[in-house]
C-alpha cells in the first residue's frame, strides 16, 4: 500500500509540472479485481498452450479516424509501472505540449515482463487486459475530466530497441457519453516514474 501512495505521489507531482491536475483522490484500484478476463486472445504474453507466442492481436486495426480529440504530436509520454493483485498495473501519461491535455491510460495486464505488456485492453473493470474506466480520461488544464463509456487500447512494445529502452506504439480509441471519438496514437518511448 506504501508502494502505491508514493507512486500516486509522484504522479501527481509530475503531473503538477505540466499544469495538469493531481490524480483523483481515490486510490488506483479496481472495484473487482478478483473477476479475471480469461480472454487469451487478447493477450500479448505466452501462449497458455505452448511455448509460441500469439501474436493474432497484432492484426487488429484500431481507428484512428474522426478524432474529436487526438494525441499524437507533441506528446510526452509517461509511465508508472505497478503492481496490484497479482496483475500488472501501468498507468500512463500523455500530454500535449500543445493544448495542455492530458489523456490517462490505466492498463492492467498479467505479470509477464517489467515494461507495459502489448496486447489489446478493452475499456472494463480492472480485471486482464483492460483498461480501467475509473482510472482513463482526459484531464483539462482547469483539472476537469473527461471520462470514457467504450475503447480499446492497442500497445505494442519494442523491448529490444536499439535505444536500449522499451519503445511503444500506442494507439486507442474512445467515446464520451457525448459521443466524441478520442484518439491516441503515440509512438516512442514513456519516461518511468
Amino acid at each position: 500500500m506504501a508502494a502505491l501512495l508514493l507512486a500516486l505521489a509522484m504522479l501527481a507531482t509530475a503531473c503538477s509540472e505540466k499544469g495538469t491536475p493531481e490524480v483523483p483522490q481515490e486510490p488506483n484500484t479496481p472495484e473487482n479485481p478478483n473477476t479475471p478476463d480469461n480472454d487469451d486472445d487478447n493477450q500479448g504474453g505466452d501462449n497458455q498452450g505452448g511455448n509460441e507466442e500469439d501474436n493474432s492481436w497484432m492484426d487488429e486495426v484500431i481507428d484512428t479516424s474522426g478524432a474529436d480529440y487526438l494525441f499524437k504530436d507533441g506528446i510526452t509520454g509517461r509511465v508508472m509501472l505497478l503492481e496490484y493483485n497479482g496483475l500488472s498495473n501501468d498507468y500512463i501519461s500523455l500530454y500535449n505540449n500543445e493544448s495542455g491535455l492530458t489523456l490517462f491510460l490505466d492498463l492492467y495486464s498479467p505479470k509477464l515482463y517489467d515494461y507495459v505488456t502489448p496486447g489489446i485492453y478493452t475499456l472494463g473493470d480492472g480485471s486482464a487486459m483492460t483498461a480501467h474506466r475509473e482510472y482513463c480520461y482526459i484531464c483539462f488544464p482547469d483539472e476537469t475530466l473527461m471520462r470514457f463509456v467504450e475503447g480499446k487500447v492497442k500497445v505494442i512494445t519494442d523491448a529490444e530497441h536499439s535505444s536500449g529502452y522499451p519503445y511503444y506504439n500506442i494507439t486507442a480509441r474512445f467515446v464520451n457519453d457525448a459521443g466524441e471519438i478520442i484518439v491516441a496514437d503515440y509512438e516512442g518511448q514513456l519516461v518511468t516514474q
